[in-house]
């Protein structure tokens, strides 16, 4: 599949090529207690990961893999009833990523899971400490953490938690891509370091020489990442960020950018749909960790300071701002493709951040697809787009979708299209929608009569295989209602 507005358009991106386990986390809770130490072997953490889960996949499932960082070991897996589960365990390389090895487990669960059956709870007891794994394997240069007192990151690439995965490098690449879900983190660290990540600080509180911190996610993300240093926070409007020691420039800068832009994005499109701030946050030399919804690693001693962003082909200052600017406005946050905020994001984010010729372009290149597509789905191009979803044609309704609102505001006008998101993200934005509560929403607010109808056509009508037909180029689509 081949989006046509390519790797700018990242939440689509990622949802295009996201393909997930069978198995689905729902909630998990960690539940950890440090001990640091110079020494990566003298290090020490004691940890329950209490998670549930269901079976997605056709196939019952009776066992199931879990993987660890080679310095931590398996107890014991403790299922319903408090009945403790069959495992075996064992160091074993991980086929594709030779030379690493990972604790891999087999675990048989107290029966088959079918797809559909209510959620298993499990809790996993593990203990031991963190290997340095950038030397292992390509790609895993800047997961370097060890239980060091200085810095540590607890997180699934480093396995400092059990991953859900076959030991096998696509199936844990699908493991690391696990769509968002609830998390919690109670943590015991020594000292008077701090912890930023994707889970928010909930409650601290002191005990003598130990902190407890209770980390919490106000909304389904993605698997937790969680960075444990002497961090300095500030906080702005949009943005909070949090450094190690004095401020850094380029951290400042970057927060100053995404300030404006999302100011600017406020202003044009209306209120943001995630209320916490941003969180930019400088990782020491060495380390890396890839951008997250929310959250972006920087780090300031390198060339080239950002993470790797998936799908993301200009990893310049300027787009990085935009993508984790937006991503506070994104209504559709888990890029699911049959959302009816996928077409609405994808669309916003084109017009606010690709300059109009360049999408142009890519839309007329597109456009040759799109015709081909629906003139060999006759059953697709007859249909509207309330009636996608029901017909399984969720990617081609999101692009449709994308589409359409462009055509919108190519009808409509900058001013009054903005407008009319402003108002449809304001009524819309939150509680149960369909697309049929989009076509009434623009129906009862469309006042441009052949913007009005268009919206009609496509929404309601199924006439977007007909007008497609007619149209050589998207300039040609929109000029059939104007």
């Amino acid at each position: 599949m081949r989006l046509w507005v390519g790797a700018l358009l990242v939440f689509l991106c990622a949802a295009s090529v996201r393909a997930e386990s069978d198995i689905e986390l729902l909630n998990a809770t960690l539940v950890a207690k440090f001990h640091f130490a110079e020494v990566a072997r003298d290090g020490q953490m004691v940890g329950a990961y209490q998670v549930s889960f269901r079976n997605n996949g056709d196939t019952p499932v009776r066992t199931i893999s879990l993987l660890l960082n080679p310095g931590l070991q398996f107890d014991k897996v403790v299922g319903p009833g408090g009945k403790t589960l069959k495992l075996t365990s064992r160091v074993t390389p991980v086929t594709g990523m030779r030379p690493l090895e990972l604790n891999v487990a087999e675990l048989t669960l107290p029966k088959s899971l079918r797809k559909g059956e209510s959620r298993l709870e499990i809790v996993v007891h593990y203990r031991g400490y963190l290997e340095d794994l950038s030397v292992t394997f390509p790609g895993l240069e800047g997961i370097k953490e060890t239980l060091s007192p200085d810095f540590t990151m607890i997180r699934s690439g480093s396995f400092g938690y059990p991953v859900f995965s076959a030991p096998e490098q696509n199936a844990i690449i699908k493991a690391w891509d696990h769509k968002p879900f609830y998390q919690v983190a109670f943590l015991d660290i020594p000292g008077t370091n701090t912890i930023v990540g994707n889970l928010d600080v909930a409650r601290k509180t002191t005990n003598g020489e130990i902190t407890t911190f209770e980390m919490k996610s106000e909304r389904p993300t993605g698997l937790m990442t969680l960075a444990i240093g002497p961090y300095q926070i500030q906080q702005q409007r949009f943005v909070t960020t949090a450094t190690l020691g004095q401020p850094i420039d380029l951290i400042a800068g970057i927060a100053g950018d995404i300030e404006k832009r999302a100011t600017q994005l406020q202003s044009t499109i209306g209120g943001r749909t995630v209320r916490k701030a941003l969180k930019v946050v400088e990782l020491p030399d060495g380390f890396a960790a890839p951008y997250e919804r929310g959250l972006l690693f920087v780090q300031p001693n390198r060339e080239d300071p950002f993470p790797r962003i998936p799908h993301l082909g200009d990893r310049s200052r300027a787009a990085v701002v935009m993508g984790t600017a937006f991503g506070l406005w994104q209504i559709n946050p888990t890029n699911e493709f049959e959302h009816w905020a996928s077409g609405l994001d994808g669309a916003l984010f084109a017009l606010l951040w690709v300059e109009p010729s360049s999408l142009s372009a890519m839309v007329n290149k597109e456009f040759p697809n799109w015709k081909a597509y629906f003139s060999g789905n006759p059953e697709v191009a007859e249909s509207a787009l309330v009636e996608f979803p029901s017909m399984q044609e969720d990617f081609m309704m999101s692009r449709a979708s994308i589409l359409a609102f462009l055509a919108l505001h190519e009808l409509l006008g900058s001013d009054d299209f903005f407008a009319l998101v402003r108002g449809l993200r304001a009524e819309l934005s939150v509680g149960y929608v369909d697309m049929q509560t989009v076509a009434d929403y623009l129906d009862q607010h469309i006042k441009n009569r052949k913007a009005r109808k268009f919206a009609e056509n496509w929404f309601s009508k199924g006439r977007i295989g007909k007008d497609m037909a007619k149209a050589g180029s998207f300039e040609e689509l929109v000029a059939l209602y104007r």
